[in-house]
């Protein structure tokens, strides 16, 4: 069996890609993938020998997706996983039937995916294999085999990270600081706003687009190349159009260095706001990494509503979740809200004394 949790954002979210340090804590809920021995890798509908594994590991990542295209959604995750281990010789090809129990609820962004991602890669036996690596590893499964661009602070967090403390993640492109736990009678909780979310839709990669697009045209109007859009300085994100349509982009800057994103020459994108979203983010999680070391929650608020304020901004918002934002801050005991993780409503973080949202339906801890 391999178990790991899913993950609540307490800022960072879409930034991890921009190469930001976001600030993340394991949910006390989990997922556990369960291996049984079998004639082959056997994943619900899906039977594949081993000579097949093999086959599938060899191709290019752009033919395994079209090879899986046909199987449930839900299988891509633990093929995946199963076949990018495989590709890089960390396991044989298994002879085992996967099974998944879980408590963890999905599609509402508190890292299900990467949480069985992680799962299925300790129940395959990679255990020994260095946590940071294990968690690139199934990035590379999340991104080349199910087609989602996320970011690693998900895999990264959930293979490491300890319930009742904050994980810094340097996403650059993963590095981690020392835990720091939280300060006393204080807990950070995920409140669902009902609007699922998917990391794979339209907005998210339009955003991802965007903050990338951004960091082409400020290296090529000072003369400089960067890593990271975090590493921008904000007065030059600030000279940055507001929008900007696809085949303007295309037609003067050719393509961005991001290659998980595709630039559509019919749409339009936030690339200031999006690029802006990285940089801000980053130096919010720096200030707010003090706050907590010191044991700190005063100063969280207006972090959480400037990281809120950028969601909007950049598209990845939602009329559900600063619903639940402005009910959150309206009661006594919360100390700040925020959309988190991939946005587009799914669940909003929320820093509070202990015990002040039990009544809240479907709390996620």
């Amino acid at each position: 069996r391999g178990s790991a949790p899913g993950r609540l954002d307490l800022l960072g979210g879409v930034a991890d890609y921009s190469g930001a340090l976001v600030l993340e804590t394991p949910t006390r809920l989990t997922t556990t993938v369960t291996a049984e021995p079998a004639d082959g890798l056997v994943v619900g509908p899906v039977h594949l020998a081993e000579d097949e594994v093999l086959k599938l590991a060899g191709l290019t990542y752009p033919e395994v997706r079209a090879a899986l295209a046909d199987w449930p959604k839900w299988t891509h995750y633990l093929v995946g996983v199963a076949l990018v281990l495989v590709r890089h010789e960390m396991i044989e090809p298994p002879a085992v039937e996967l099974s998944v129990t879980s408590d963890l609820p999905v599609s509402v962004g508190v890292s299900s995916s990467a949480a069985l991602e992680v799962a299925t890669a300790r129940a395959l036996g990679a255990d020994d294999v260095d946590p940071l690596r294990l968690a690139a590893l199934c990035q590379e499964a999340e991104n080349q085999v199910v087609g989602a661009p996320c970011g690693i602070m998900d895999q990264v967090v959930v293979a490491l990270g300890t319930a009742g403390s904050i994980l810094p993640i340097l996403c650059r492109p993963a590095s981690v600081g020392a835990l720091v736990a939280l300060p006393p009678a204080v807990e950070v909780v995920g409140w669902p706003t009902g609007a699922e979310h998917d990391v794979s839709g339209g907005p998210y990669g339009r955003a991802r687009a965007a903050a990338f697009m951004g960091k082409r045209i400020v290296e090529e109007a000072v003369g400089a190349e960067w890593s990271w859009v975090s590493e921008l300085s904000p007065a030059a994100v600030d000279d940055l159009p507001e929008a900007l349509d696809g085949s303007a982009f295309l037609d003067r800057w050719g393509d961005t260095d991001d290659d998980l994103t595709v630039i559509d020459p019919a749409g339009t994108y936030p690339v200031r706001a999006a690029t802006a979203f990285g940089v801000g983010e980053h130096a919010r999680s720096e200030a707010a990494l003090v706050h907590l070391v010191r044991g700190e929650v005063e100063g969280l608020g207006p972090l959480l509503a400037a990281s809120h304020a950028g969601y909007d901004a950049m598209g990845l918002g939602h009329p559900a979740a600063s619903a639940v934002v402005e009910e959150a801050l309206a009661r006594p005991g919360v100390h700040g809200a925020r959309s988190s993780g991939g946005g587009c409503g799914g669940t909003v973080v929320v820093v509070c004394d202990q015990g002040v949202l039990d009544d809240v339906p479907d709390l996620i801890r």
